[in-house]
């Protein structure tokens, strides 16, 4: 049995942890921060008998932990250039990602479906699994959306088909990785806080159809420019364009990227184009992703926190009607807030920038619609309600990631929500 040294303890390290020492390995792991979650963390694995203490640090990241391992385990948030794993490069250390970890370990690893893209990644592997069930096969939906791939090892058997949201920070450090069915919903600015350019970023996105083969599937999106050079440089897979795929791109024309890529996948497994559609029309979408929370006094409150992008800002715009009022901001990622200005021109009413980004907000957006900077966010939902017209509505797209304030879109997400239940209730 092996000695891994994991390093990063929130969901992905977690599972990673509890997978290796299900198969009896011996498991290290260091983690930078300190806090009550990590602290919360290493108690609750240490209770399970997943780790010793002694095995585990909190705080920092020692040559001494690293240096006792034969592999080494990162998760998503672990940037490349980051010192645990230039200390396993020194030591010529094999550095994997949880990705890679659960792959290796996955009795259906020939029958995964991958979902990558800028934007519409939920959305995507959503609707393939309602899919994949409603014709009665065993679908198991996750990583990236929520629930990491590593624990769903215990529960993947032979004959499941496993549906994977995939970030471009997961795919940096594949090996051997191969889905059956690989889709790349689009490509814009982002992470480019975590990518040094787009060149970098696209590469990483990339890597998904790496190792596919002649017998496996490429899905691309033909609308998407740098998609559309992309396809002319594949070797190995079958390249389809989702969105012409048999007849869905001109009898469904109606439907969007996200709606025929995963019928474009669901199909290649077998499933009725009826059955698609119903899965379709009976669709409610996902939490924090164009969310319908309350309408208060004829003010309809939306909750898209998973919109993390410029271009995911930019999908909720052009997916609503006018009269918005706009809470848009947190940690920037990269991007251009000035190619929202048509939208924000037509649509928006007011614009509430928070977090860090507010600069950046006001030098795309300034002078096309009035800005306010909040100074909580709080106060952002509380201006907001007192902003919106009676028909019109508050906006949460933030165009940005969450950790200036929030440890994750989805706490975002529950806090917006929480605060507007405090407003209905004080009316």
């Amino acid at each position: 049995m092996a000695k891994v040294v994991i390093v990063g303890l929130a969901k992905s390290g977690i599972e990673a942890a509890r997978l290796l020492a299900n198969r009896k390995n011996t498991v290290f792991i260091t983690e930078l921060k300190n806090d009550k979650a990590a602290k919360k963390s290493r108690d609750l694995l240490i209770k399970e008998g997943v780790i010793k203490p002694e095995n585990i640090e909190l705080g920092a990241h020692s040559d001494k932990f690293i240096k006792k391992s034969d592999y080494m385990v990162v998760s998503p948030g672990v940037r490349r250039d980051s010192l645990p794993i230039k200390l396993a490069e020194a030591k010529k250390i094999p550095v994997i990602t949880e990705l890679e970890l659960a792959y290796t370990m996955c009795p259906a690893s020939t029958s995964i479906i991958a979902v990558t893209g800028t934007s519409g990644k939920t959305t995507t592997a959503t609707l393939i699994g309602q899919m994949l069930k409603s014709s009665g096969l065993d679908a198991i939906v996750c990583g990236n959306i929520g629930n990491p791939f590593s624990g769903e090892i215990n529960r993947i058997k032979k004959d499941s088909i496993v549906v994977l949201e995939v970030s471009s920070f997961q795919l940096e450090l594949i090996d051997k990785f191969k889905p059956k069915v690989s889709i790349m919903l689009n490509i814009s600015d982002n992470h480019l806080d975590r990518h040094k350019d787009m060149h970098e970023y696209i590469s990483a996105k990339c890597r998904i159809f790496l190792n596919q083969d002649t017998k496996d599937v490429l899905f691309l999106n033909k609308n998407d420019e740098y998609l559309r050079e992309i396809a002319a440089a594949v070797k190995g897979p079958q390249v389809e364009f989702f969105n012409e795929y048999k007849d869905f791109g001109q009898r469904h024309s109606i439907l969007n990227e996200d709606f025929l890529a995963a019928m474009s996948a669901a199909s290649i497994m077998g499933v009725d184009e009826n059955k698609m559609l119903e899965v379709i029309r009976n669709f409610k979408g996902i939490e924090h992703r164009l969310e319908h929370v309350a309408n208060i006094n004829g003010v309809e409150f939306i909750n898209d926190s998973k919109a993390t992008t410029v271009s995911s800002v930019g999908w909720a715009l052009e997916s609503l009607e006018k009269n918005i009022i706009l809470i848009i901001g947190g940690r920037y990622k990269g991007g251009d807030f000035g190619l929202l200005k048509p939208l924000v021109e037509k649509k928006v009413d007011y614009i509430i920038s928070i977090g860090e980004a507010r600069l950046q907000i006001k030098k795309g957006l300034g002078g096309v619609k009035p800005i306010f900077e909040a100074d909580s966010f709080s106060q952002a939902v509380s201006k907001g309600f007192k902003r919106a017209k009676k028909g019109g509505r508050v906006l949460l797209s933030p165009g940005c990631s969450s950790f200036d304030m929030f440890k994750s879109y989805e706490e975002r997400g529950k806090i917006f929500k929480e605060l507007i239940n405090e407003i209905r209730k004080s009316k």
